[in-house]
């Protein structure tokens, strides 16, 4: 007979007790890592008096105090300090007063510019050029400059002589800083573009993101920038010139997917016809006239169908067009030509999202129900559909629609009760949270019973953390690049166990990355090839207030608890991240790391991600 595992040889009640009552009173108490892994996972409440905290050693009394923040049940207190909880510019103008090293003046300047401050600048006050040696040359400043300036603040002579301090020391990066002054050109604060960099994904892509994120003038059209309408050929080859000209590049003629895709994503303008009807031939194409990766054609479409909802101007909408996308396999692409046709021709939407809703697919069940004006009037039958959908999606879009189509407060109550019971903690979660806005005495849900998978995790968390040592995976890409991610399983024991887990199954192997914003996140994970989806199951977070600086390694999330195998590695300082998604580690030789990172193309194939020894 299999001898049961450790956690659940142990009654719920032991787990939540007293160390009084769980254990043997002539021993002192203890909050063991095994125990915290045990009672995060569980989410219940812990019953330890002040008394018993307070005779816990100073280790298990701090790790005993972060999962009572980390479980999160009511009256537990919050992990959050205030000024990242609930920021406000009287805080952070304050913080930015006093900061003094370069991750305190980084953090400052950005939650500022986030606040829209004019006095963003402040965090940079009494920088001078001796300072730059010690600068961190991954700590980028070029687009939180070039923010601080569009909301209105000025650099100083002293901040300009530090500036021109680290571009002396090389620690300005080309492509950064091209593309913040792209910004400030577009928004009329700078007259010229600096000289031209060298065409490759990277700054391809953080040239079209700049482009993208600043306003431009009325009179300043879409194609009128960047081609004059020569991007109507799908080539795209005669625009190259004129578009390295626009955006200070040097050979962007090999690079024509990640521009389109980018170019999608910046949207259609109200009236521009031409760029309407370029995007919906490329919504509607499968088979583009120049050599595509058949991964970011998919993106490329996607991100199509996206500009057409956002734009409501035109789709060839035709019985044939609904069919095809039917017949499409990557949900993605359907999920966004689903709102392109809702926004165009809601009859032919109509008839797809009647296919979705039945599809086995629970992506393509999530954009069907949030296609819902309404609650259906099978609405039962499709709870019981979604209630086993292995992908979260759907049972989260599900559980959140009840409010969205203002269903009276009883019928609410009544459909979000049995989620209270269902087998992922996610799900019971997600009814929580909803719950308690109806009903402020809703019961906090109870642990649900552990599957296989949850005990695998669980075994591998306790082996990891007690162990203590950090855990190596290296990522290997197409074309020889590797990056080894460096991560820490005292932290984040379960989310490390679970992306171990995985990989050892090779369940990464061949998948692409979905995501490469410059400057910010390198995201990939999906079994979708997009952002969308997961292995299954969800992981509990970990969150701690460990600084998401350069090179930080998280877990991507929709929501509280809602980890699964998408993770992210940052390419600049993301202060906003900290404490809201579970930060797990750091990538080794930051160096090497980074030129890889702010390189990658969209769509890069992950040839397989493997564990190392130790």
């Amino acid at each position: 007979m299999r001898r049961p595992p450790w956690f659940l040889s142990l009654p719920l009640f032991a787990l939540l007790a007293s160390p009084a009552q769980a254990g043997n009173q002539a021993q002192p108490p203890r909050f063991t890592i095994r125990d915290a892994i045990q009672a995060e996972w569980a989410r219940q409440p812990l019953t330890w008096t002040e008394a018993q905290k307070a005779a816990l050693p100073p280790a298990d009394r701090a790790r005993l105090e972060r999962t009572h923040q980390r479980i999160g049940t009511p009256g537990t207190p919050p992990l959050l300090p205030a000024e990242l909880e609930k920021p406000t510019l009287e805080i952070w103008e304050a913080k930015a007063a006093a900061a003094r090293t370069p991750q305190e003046r980084f953090t400052a300047l950005f939650m500022l510019n986030r606040l829209k401050s004019p006095r963003a600048l402040l965090a940079l006050d009494g920088l001078a050029p001796t300072d730059a040696a010690a600068w961190p040359k991954h700590l980028h400043l070029e687009a939180s400059l070039a923010t601080a300036r569009l909301n209105g603040g000025e650099i100083s002579p002293a901040l300009q002589a530090f500036l021109d301090a680290r571009q002396k020391a090389g620690k300005v990066d080309p492509v950064r800083a091209q593309a913040a002054r792209l910004r400030l050109v577009l928004a009329g604060k700078e007259k010229e573009l600096l000289p031209t960099v060298p065409a490759t994904p990277g700054s391809v892509l953080a040239l079209m993101d700049a482009w993208n994120r600043t306003p431009k003038p009325p009179e300043v059209g879409w194609f009128g920038q960047l081609g004059e309408g020569l991007f109507l050929s799908p080539r795209m080859l005669k625009a190259a010139p004129l578009l390295d000209e626009r955006l200070g590049l040097s050979g962007s003629r090999r690079f024509g997917p990640q521009i389109l895709h980018r170019l999608m994503e910046g949207g259609i303008p109200d009236g521009d016809s031409e760029a309407a009807e370029f995007v919906d031939g490329w919504a509607s194409m499968d088979s583009p006239a120049v050599p595509m990766d058949r991964g970011i054609l998919r993106l490329i479409r996607a991100a199509a169908f996206a500009a057409i909802a956002r734009s409501k101007q035109v789709l060839r909408s035709s019985a044939s067009e609904v069919k095809a996308l039917n017949e499409l396999r990557d949900p993605s692409v359907q999920a966004a030509g689903l709102a392109a046709l809702r926004a165009t021709a809601p009859e032919e939407a109509d008839q797809l999202r009647s296919r979705m809703v039945e599809s086995s697919n629970s992506i393509l069940r999530a954009a069907a129900i949030e296609d819902l004006p309404s609650a259906p009037a099978d609405l039962e039958r499709l709870s019981k559909r979604t209630w086993s959908d292995t992908q979260f999606e759907a049972q989260q879009t599900l559980i959140q629609s009840y409010a969205r189509w203002k269903m009276n407060p009883e019928d609410q109550k009544a459909q979000l009760r049995p989620w209270l019971q269902h087998p992922d903690w996610a799900c019971r979660w997600e009814a929580y949270q909803a719950l308690v806005k109806l009903d402020p005495a809703a019961p906090w849900p109870a642990a649900p019973k552990p599957t296989k998978t949850d005990e695998a995790i669980l075994k591998e968390a306790v082996r990891l953390a007690e162990r203590g040592k950090p855990v190596r995976l290296r990522i290997t890409f197409g074309g020889k690049r590797q990056v080894t991610l460096r991560l820490d399983p005292t932290v984040a024991p379960m989310n490390v166990a679970n992306l171990v887990l995985l990989a050892r199954k090779g369940y990464f192997n061949g998948r692409l990355v979905p995501r490469v914003v410059p400057d910010f996140v390198v995201q990939m994970g999906s079994p979708y090839d997009t952002m969308d989806g997961g292995p299954g199951y969800t992981v509990r977070c970990e969150d701690s207030l460990d600084w998401y600086g350069p090179g930080s390694v998280g877990m991507a999330l929709s929501g509280k608890d809602t980890g699964g195998s998408q993770f992210f590695i940052t390419t600049n300082a993301t202060p906003h991240l900290t404490g809201r998604y579970t930060r797990l580690g750091e990538v080794e030789d930051l160096d090497r790391a980074m030129k890889i990172l702010d390189d990658l193309e969209l769509g890069a194939k992950i040839l397989s991600i493997k564990v190392l020894n130790p």
